[in-house]
């Protein structure tokens, strides 16, 4: 049972694709793969991942295939680990096919989301098991503008990992260490070279985004136009869309007089997609729902800007269970997509009326049993009076075991009852924890830690692109 398949509608996922971009397809992507900036950005690409111990290479005649997340706290939610996951599984399905393709995972360095960055939840453990999950969290001590990628990781949030998990402190927490450099040194440490990270802070790629800045500049009003209404809304207030962002000398993202140089301009979260297909000539972008809804939003600019829209999909959605806890599923014959409420709602339509329709049948059964011995006597009695007392003997044994034979069914059934009650319940505390969808808010260093590599592959092995179903990985 290492993955058991489930609609995408069970935990509220709108499945499947959205239309956005030209069909995805089995055989690859087609287009012709592009790096702008060549060779100064290849080079500056080789050597920013080099610093995090992650050596790749750049294939000229590989496609690219994208996703990318903030640089959350060791490495963020799990749906960060699936969106890796996703892309690394297409990849070794073109490969297959003859298509060499390279996957970039696009770290948001330059978004201000504190929040996002500075907080995640774990399961609880130990002592801390009154709720579901521990919260680590970490106060901004900077702008609400400020940039998180560049921020060192506060002492506090690792403090409380080390505590929380008994850890020796990793290089990629050592103190001063940035969110950027943390993150990616892990992925690093995870994927050994087989994702090439990519810092939207990079110069080198500022630099050949620079046309594009230009255009959305001179384009502006058209491009406002352009935009559909959908999952970005303007900013209280206003009807325009932000498009660009400038970055002041303290690394605050603010609104600006858009005559910015290429290092100082930020991208917004509808503007962040061309950019990247932009630079690096996107065959397949990967993405959660609101990711593919900014597609859908901003695909009109796309031919507006003359960039050539990828292909979208919807990153695989996959959520962790230890075997211990996932093969409760088919031991108590649960629905899987049931797992995702309240887990007494859950127990309450199946607890069972086996108690009560055991003692009827036993009751039923012991005075059928009793009136076919007393027809037996009343034919044996006349020809072997001695017989009444065996008779009367027999009975005492039989309605003996009877009933020891009701109380044995009866308390097995009752130790199911119990044994299932812990299993749902810790079956909702792991994939529905504080009533929160898991892979949105639980980390997946936990996992990682306890199970390696094997954690790595059975997600690869369980993800699915643009599918309809999630996957339940039994570890």
């Amino acid at each position: 049972m290492g993955c058991i398949r489930v609609h995408l509608e069970r935990i509220g996922v709108r499945g499947g694709r959205r239309n956005v971009g030209p069909a995805l397809s089995r055989s690859g992507p087609a287009g012709e793969p592009a790096l702008r900036g060549e060779p100064a950005l290849r080079d500056a690409i080789i050597e920013s991942n080099k610093h995090w111990g992650n050596f790749v290479k750049l294939d000229p005649n590989a496609v690219a295939l994208i996703a990318g997340q903030q640089v959350g706290f060791v490495g963020g939610p799990i749906y960060t680990l699936t969106k890796i996951a996703t892309l690394i599984k297409m990849k070794r399905e073109l490969e297959k096919s003859g298509q060499a393709a390279t996957v970039f995972f696009w770290l948001a360095t330059e978004d201000h989301d504190w929040d996002e960055v500075a907080t995640l939840f774990l399961p609880a453990i130990g002592a801390n098991r009154q709720r579901d999950l521990v919260e680590l969290r970490a106060i901004r001590t900077n702008g609400k503008h400020a940039m998180v990628g560049p921020q060192p990781v506060p002492e506090a949030l690792i403090t409380q990992l080390l505590a929380l998990h008994d850890l020796p402190r990793p290089e990629w927490l050592r103190e001063g260490i940035t969110f950027r450099d943390s993150f990616a040194e892990l992925i690093a440490s995870v994927f050994g070279g087989e994702v090439v990270l990519i810092d939207a802070l990079l110069p080198e790629l500022r630099r050949a985004g620079e046309p594009l800045f230009q255009q959305i500049r001179a384009r502006e009003a058209e491009i406002q136009a352009a935009i559909k209404h959908g999952q970005v809304v303007p900013r209280k207030g206003e009807e325009e869309y932000t498009l660009l962002y400038e970055i002041d000398d303290a690394g605050n993202r603010q609104r600006g007089t858009g005559n910015a140089s290429p290092e100082r301009t930020s991208t917004s979260a509808l503007t962040r997609p061309l950019l990247q297909d932009f630079v690096f000539g996107t065959s397949v972008f990967v993405g959660g729902p609101a990711e593919v809804a900014y597609y859908e939003q901003i695909a009109p600019v796309y031919e507006l800007l003359g960039v050539a829209m990828p292909r979208v999909a919807l990153r695989g959605h996959a959520l962790l269970a230890p075997k211990r806890i996932a093969k409760a599923i088919d031991r108590f014959q649960l629905d899987p997509g049931e797992l995702f409420r309240d887990p007494d709602e859950i127990l309450a339509e199946r607890e069972p009326d086996a108690v009560t329709r055991i003692e009827e049948i036993a009751t039923v059964a012991r005075r059928d049993l009793l009136a076919r011995i007393e027809q037996i006597g009343e034919l044996a009695l006349p020809a072997d009076h001695a017989l009444a007392r065996a008779i009367n003997r027999s009975i005492g044994h039989i309605e003996y075991h009877f009933d020891k034979l009701t109380e044995r069914a009866i308390r097995g059934l009752v130790r199911k009852d119990r044994e299932r009650h812990a299993a749902v319940r810790e079956l909702v505390a792991t994939l529905y924890p504080d009533r929160k969808v898991q892979d949105r808010v639980v980390g997946w260093f936990p996992y990682w830690r306890e199970y390696g590599q094997h954690l790595i592959d059975s997600v690869i092995d369980c993800v699915e692109p643009d599918a309809e179903t999630f996957g339940i990985v039994s570890l």
